[in-house]
């Protein structure tokens, strides 16, 4: 892997943050890609382009609400969103950060991350989602992103297939005693 440390505080706050506890026992995990050797790891799907996405931002919503209607708020004009196209239509998307918010510490490194990762439900099975994750983390490099993290997500054998490792694993706390 890389040589970065978690940085304790970070992870004390994200604990806070989402009533959450980490721990070997998680389900969910905090996962992280070296992006220096990073090259594409998978092959073309001869009918899907990939890229920025530049369209109506009620458009990406619309198939957003589809996979998980929560992540919307997170959808705005400043965010930079990466999809999968068929035809010149989104089909798969994700959230592009330059700056992401990780529990990793080295003020010497840059850290982007990959986010709110959902393919339409029609076109699935397909492998649209994980290579639209693959070209995602190229761009990230293309940027100079020293380290792609993943943030949140139950899906670790997924992004395994890529080159991720998980840095951390944690669990949502039951019944929070209020302090």
């Amino acid at each position: 892997m890389f040589d970065v440390q978690i940085d304790t505080t970070k992870l004390k706050n994200m604990e806070t943050k989402l009533n959450c506890k980490f721990g070997n026992d998680g389900t969910f995990v905090e996962m992280a890609l070296d992006l220096n050797e990073y090259q594409e790891k998978l092959p073309p799907i001869s009918d899907v382009s990939f890229g920025i996405y530049s369209g109506d931002l009620e458009k990406i919503k619309q198939l957003v609400e589809k996979v998980d209607p929560k992540w919307c708020k997170y959808f705005t004009e400043k965010t930079t969103i990466f999809c999968g196209f068929i035809n010149k239509e989104p089909v798969s998307f994700c959230i592009i950060t330059t700056t992401a918010d990780s529990i990793l510490s080295d003020d010497n490194i840059k850290i982007g991350g990959v986010a709110c990762v959902g393919t339409v439900p029609e076109y699935r099975k397909r492998g649209i989602g994980l290579k639209m994750v693959d070209m995602a983390t190229i761009y990230l490099k293309s940027l100079r992103c020293d380290i792609a993290y993943i943030h949140y997500t139950h899906l670790e054998k997924w992004y395994k297939k890529l080159g991720y490792e998980t840095v951390a694993r944690f669990s949502f706390v039951q019944n929070p005693q209020k302090t």
